[in-house]
């Protein structure tokens, strides 16, 4: 399938990573894990897990520690240490490319429109799980970088789009979560997509404000080129 992108379209998609390219919730939990046990704490069920992500490792931590009401200084730091040096030792570790994942952003790419990763993992991370999964895929990957703010402020969407040569007015956002459909509000994007295979149910995504959502990978070429039409 082809489709010629015009000045006014749909010229680039950028996509979150974690719950929407990568199933990395059994990774998350897994690490999680090890460090609330480590601290003696009870350890999270992936449902619980999927409620405590999206807004970056320090958040994730910090509602782990304080759902279990045991929040101190020391412990939230401990706990941050001991998460992210076994998390970068095996960054890979569970995680799994959503089904039809591959072949949707081949699609898009055939089709004209350039490719984007934003998460609020850090950056280096970001590049390297975008390098292990999906090498020679997007034109521009950006995670967690110091001095830029994390989303749902717009600054880092923004930055991506512009990197892309387009304008917000010509990019679609999809991500699977509130925080991703409130990042696409505040950056002023053509079309945002709420991924409901992810982390949030198809009614958060419609509470937050998604244009549209995406049960399968496969529905976003087709939500794509319509709104080209």
């Amino acid at each position: 399938m082809s489709t010629k992108i015009c000045k006014n379209e749909i010229k680039c998609a950028v996509f979150d990573l974690d719950g929407t390219l990568l199933n990395t919730i059994k990774t998350i939990t897994h690490y999680l894990n090890f460090a609330l046990q480590k601290s003696g704490l009870s350890p999270v069920s992936e449902q619980e897990c999927s409620g405590f992500v999206g807004d970056g490792v320090r958040m994730l931590i910090l509602r782990a520690i304080e759902a279990r009401g045991e929040y101190t200084d020391s412990l939230f730091a401990r706990m941050l240490e001991d998460y992210n040096t076994a998390y970068d030792a095996e960054p890979h570790h569970l995680t799994e490319v959503y089904e039809g994942v591959g072949e949707m952003l081949r699609t898009l790419a055939e089709s004209g429109v350039r490719l984007a990763v934003l998460s609020n993992k850090p950056h280096f991370a970001t590049c390297a799980t975008i390098e292990r999964f999906f090498p020679d895929t997007f034109d521009v990957v950006l995670g967690g970088r110091e001095g830029v703010p994390l989303k749902p402020n717009p600054t880092a969407l923004i930055d991506a789009i512009a990197s892309l040569g387009a304008s917000p007015a010509q990019c679609a956002y999809i991500g699977d979560s509130d925080v991703d459909m409130l990042t696409a509000r505040n950056a002023g994007v053509a079309l945002s997509v709420g991924a409901s295979w992810g982390y949030r149910s198809r009614e958060v995504l419609i509470e937050s404000g998604a244009d549209c959502i995406a049960d399968t990978a496969s529905d976003l070429p087709r939500l794509i080129f319509t709104k080209n039409t």
